[in-house]
């Protein structure tokens, strides 16, 4: 037998865990891919996708810099975990040179495969989802063949392959003989953990989380640093120490231990939480970024529609009073158009006072007359106000200033009428703004506001709050009357967010998109490193089968056993992620818990079904080869 078709057979033996290995390099080429066919979509124009195309283009860098070190360590898993079979190759004559020979060609074909069917299979799936983003968020993104994608992919991931599968073969144990035949039962026994490195991850972690909730405004992005690297290396001693001082504390409880099956799942679970430290460790990062990037863009889409929602009036357009005449021209095409298009609505009239000094400083203050103020508010659902002529009402400014300076503005004393005449001031909340400024409003009596009016300059705001009218009707008479030369400037809300949701979307569901492959990336990982460990399972559940152990004890036992490898990093990932998405919602002034919710809830179920799925298939694999 000539030596290639060798190592092709010894290929095929090994099936399984070559299988598993090379879907989970696979994966990273497909995710790499993914990721240059949208930086180089031609679709990707104008100001706002050229800063989406720049981010994807960075994190295609990022990304390969991460597989270059994703597929080192799969590489050395996949060694590590074959330590009995390079020794009975050795015993059976193979030279250590030989060997290696072995290694790097083994590595080659893999790599070579992996970047072939990864880039088909990433045209297959980033074609797939380009459609599915116009079907599902009509976001027509276009189809294109990706030759720059694939130029890209392939010559970066042959030539990553080729290096790593140069270097790795170096790398292979140096071990005698017999060391590398009973590499399997080494290492099985107490594993020790350093009881400070596990109270310094608490401490690191806890530092970092509460740095990350009590800064405010831009200060969290000044801390952002910081925190990230006082929790990375939290996390890094909490996978390598913690979680095996955990295990080894549970284990001295003998009622736990020896409660049925617990022995079996805790018998060699610190060594496998100190085993699996890296890997738990590096889903645990990539799952949180996901979290974190998604939630950011989410949180950004709903705050700035929330803005949006927040002011009351469907159609508004301002006027000079002295050009009352046109401002009459421009109402009455506004209701034309509103009433073509069977839109009912309530005309209202605004006429706030721009004052100057009345809080003491050289800003202008909008004031508005409580009348005006009432008469809009009750329809709009806010308190009506009750003034007399010695206070006034400021409303709540809502473009949360403590996001810009990082401090919570405060609610200035007086309110200055003229030198001799002060008002008291308080301050009330609103959901819905009558007046739409963001450097705020305040509510006089209709006595105080006919003084200021002598001295100052007004604004009128003519606008419409719509009772009858789909979301469609409204946003087509707003395209309608933004066209109209006639009317100029309009604020049409159905209008404005439409744009803002189809401005948002492609960033969005590729965001989303792109998260979702990191998570399958991370999956991937695990299911390579379970399967990795199955030899080790199949030699002791093969033992305890002889005894008497039955198939439904055994599911259970190998049933928990994945389920921690799977969800240990994640819900760890999890409470990172939601202390980020809480420090960036407090960064956009913004109270959006359900946002992020949605997001962690979201790939808490995605993980659950590949934990249902990867645990039957496992077990499949491993019962077959125990009762053989």
């Amino acid at each position: 037998m000539r030596f290639k078709e060798f190592v092709f057979k010894n290929t095929i033996r090994n099936k399984n865990l070559y299988m598993a290995y090379f879907f989970s390099t696979l994966t990273t080429v497909m995710t790499f891919f993914t990721f240059a066919v949208f930086a180089f979509h031609p679709k990707l124009n104008g100001d706002l996708h050229m800063a989406v195309k720049a981010g994807m283009i960075t994190s295609s860098v990022i990304i390969y810099i991460f597989s270059f070190f994703y597929v080192l360590y799969s590489m050395d898993i996949f060694l590590q975990s074959r330590k009995k079979e390079f020794g009975l190759l050795l015993i059976q004559g193979m030279s250590p040179k030989q060997l290696r020979k072995m290694v790097f060609q083994e590595n080659t074909i893999i790599g070579f495969l992996s970047t072939v069917v990864g880039t088909l299979v990433g045209i297959l799936f980033s074609q797939l989802i380009l459609w599915l983003s116009k079907v599902t968020m009509h976001v027509d993104l276009g189809f294109y063949f990706p030759i720059k994608a694939i130029g890209m992919t392939f010559v970066s991931f042959i030539l990553l392959f080729m290096i790593i599968s140069f270097f790795i073969q170096f790398k292979i144990p140096k071990m005698d003989v017999q060391e590398l035949l009973k590499s399997q039962d080494m290492g099985k026994g107490e594993v020790k953990a350093s009881t400070i490195k596990s109270i310094l991850s608490i401490v690191l972690i806890g530092v970092g989380y509460a740095v990350a909730l009590m800064v405010e405004g831009m200060q969290v992005v000044m801390a952002m640093i910081p925190v990230i690297i006082l929790v990375i290396l939290g996390t890094n001693f909490l996978f390598n120490q913690l979680s095996v001082l955990a295990v080894n504390g549970l284990k001295r409880n003998e009622n736990r231990f020896w409660k049925k099956t617990n022995m079996l799942v805790f018998s060699d679970l610190s060594f496998r939480m100190k085993d699996n430290a890296r890997s738990f460790f590096l889903v645990a990062v990539i799952t949180t970024v996901a979290f974190s990037a998604i939630g950011t863009l989410t949180g950004f889409k709903e705050m700035t529609l929330s803005g949006i929602k927040s002011m009351p009036y469907d159609y508004s357009f301002t006027e000079n009073p002295e050009k009352a005449d046109e401002s009459q021209n421009k109402v009455a095409i506004v209701n034309e158009t509103l009433k073509k298009h069977d839109i009912q609505a309530d005309e209202y009239q605004v006429t706030p006072l721009t004052v100057s000094n009345a809080l003491g400083t050289e800003t202008t203050t909008n004031v508005l007359n409580v009348k005006q103020y009432n008469e809009i508010a009750k329809k709009i659902g806010e308190k009506e106000l009750r003034l007399d002529d010695q206070s006034t009402v400021s409303l709540k400014d809502l473009s949360a200033p403590e996001m810009m300076t990082g401090q919570k503005s405060e609610l200035p004393t007086e309110f200055n009428v003229s030198e001799t005449e002060k008002l008291a001031i308080k301050q009330e909340e609103v959901k819905q703004a009558v007046w739409p400024t963001y450097s705020g409003t305040y509510i006089v009596s209709e006595a105080i506001y006919e003084k200021l009016k002598e001295k100052n300059t007004s604004t009128t705001m003519y606008a419409w709050l719509v009772n009858k009218g789909s979301f469609d009707q409204q946003k087509v008479a707003g395209d309608e009357l933004g066209k109209n030369k006639t009317i100029g400037m309009i604020d049409a809300k159905a209008s404005t967010t439409q744009m803002i949701t189809d401005a948002y979307a492609p960033i969005l569901f590729i965001g989303f998109f792109i998260g979702i492959i990191f998570f399958i990336s991370a999956g991937s990982f695990l299911y390579f490193r379970l399967y990795s460990d199955m030899s080790v399972d199949i030699e002791k559940f093969s033992m305890i089968h002889k005894l008497g152990f039955s198939k439904k004890e055994m599911k259970k036992v190998v049933y928990q056993q994945v389920g921690i490898l799977f969800f240990t990093p994640i819900v760890v990932s999890c409470i990172h992620g939601a202390v980020a998405l809480t420090a960036m919602y407090a960064l956009f002034g913004k109270g959006l818990q359900i946002t992020a919710l949605y997001v962690l809830g979201t790939f808490i179920v995605i993980q659950v079904v590949y934990y249902l799925i990867a645990r039957v298939f496992y077990f499949k694999k491993l019962y077959r080869a125990v009762i053989n």
